[in-house]
């Protein structure tokens, strides 16, 4: 039964309209994708192609790109998909693959190797996946530029964001953050972003000269007094900062920030605050940050039009949503009759 309702899953995928070769993967034991190991199928893919990774319980292990491709899985919330995910350890861009994009996946990390042939990776697109670590550009001044980082939830409560010194145009935007930002500098871009820390002494910036921050909330549940921003320059426009232990944090330098308000979220309170998935992070009515941003909308996930989904799961993805099999028995070489209707994602 959930195989054949994931198959229909990934036949669905492939009727939206894509130009660009499809492959799937699926490292299950009698799984019916075309390839069981996700490196053989980014070797055998040209550039453009989409990869569509199956939910297992087994890790997809480490994987290099060295072309422009889509990787994506169904989203990182196993409880909607029988306790499993597509659950990648390391991916490491190199040479050109620049303008791939990274969506509805379980990652530890990802960083930009040692290029050798035509080395760019500019212009990635990282959406909607879950990292037990980080996401790091290219050692390398202007090799990883135009990043966008957005919908991610970041559970690490470590460094989460390092685009390394040298790099630009780096947009920081409505993900969920656990750990801190290094490296950005004046054109890059930290809004509408939830930090949260469980340490009274939190460092949330790191070697960052000047990126615009703007639009996000800053949780404290332990005895914060300050936002931390180690060797850097930082400028706050239109932010939020709260404590749920109570605690007076020190207003922000910049202009138009709220100092110790209370957020108001639709569902967190001050014990399920640090439990992501069963967690509504949607400002609920009445709350100051409705329509308080730079930009007119919202301060936070929710904010400047984007729709965050905490599963996870990709935009314009088609989910199922009922399946029953009419004729639960079939003689041999007989039709298996299934009604099937599913919802895609906008």
């Amino acid at each position: 039964m959930k195989t054949l309702k994931l198959t229909f899953f990934f036949t669905l995928i492939s009727m939206i309209g894509f130009s660009q070769a499809v492959h799937t993967v699926d490292n299950r034991d009698q799984a019916g994708g075309q390839f069981t190991d996700l490196q053989a199928a980014i070797d055998a893919a040209s550039a453009g192609d989409i990869i569509q990774v199956h939910p297992s319980s087994d890790s997809y292990g480490d994987i290099t790109i060295d072309k422009m491709l889509t990787i994506m899985g169904l989203g990182h919330n196993p409880a909607n998909t029988n306790g499993e995910v597509s659950t990648i350890r390391y991916i490491t861009f190199i040479n050109n693959s620049a303008g791939s994009i990274i969506k509805g996946l379980s990652i530890s990390r990802i960083l930009c190797g040692n290029s050798t042939i035509s080395p760019d990776h500019d212009n990635m697109h990282i959406i909607n996946n879950h990292f037990s670590s980080s996401v790091q550009g290219s050692t390398t001044d202007n090799l990883s530029d135009g990043w966008v980082i957005e919908g991610n939830y970041f559970s690490n409560t470590s460094t989460n964001i390092n685009s390394q010194n040298g790099t630009d145009d780096w947009e920081v935007k409505n993900n969920f953050f656990k750990g801190n930002v290094q490296w950005l500098n004046n054109t890059s871009i930290v809004t509408n972003n939830i930090f949260i820390t469980t340490y009274a002494s939190e460092t949330f910036f790191s070697n960052c000269s000047s990126p615009l921050v703007n639009n996000n909330i800053f949780i404290a549940t332990d005895n914060l007094t300050e936002i931390g921003i180690h060797n850097s320059t930082i400028t706050f426009v239109n932010n939020m900062t709260y404590s749920y232990y109570g605690s007076t944090i020190a207003p922000l330098p910049g202009s138009n920030n709220l100092n110790n308000t209370n957020p108001l979220f639709e569902d967190a309170t001050l014990e399920s605050v640090t439990d992501f998935y069963s967690s509504n992070y949607d400002l609920a009515s009445g709350s100051p940050g409705i329509n308080a941003g730079s930009d007119g909308t919202d301060i936070g996930l929710f904010g400047n039009n984007f729709p965050f989904d905490p599963n996870g799961r990709p935009n314009l993805t088609p989910y199922p949503e009922s399946i029953t099999i009419t004729n639960s028995v079939v003689a041999p070489g007989q039709t298996l009759n299934v009604d099937f209707t599913a919802t895609q994602k906008q």
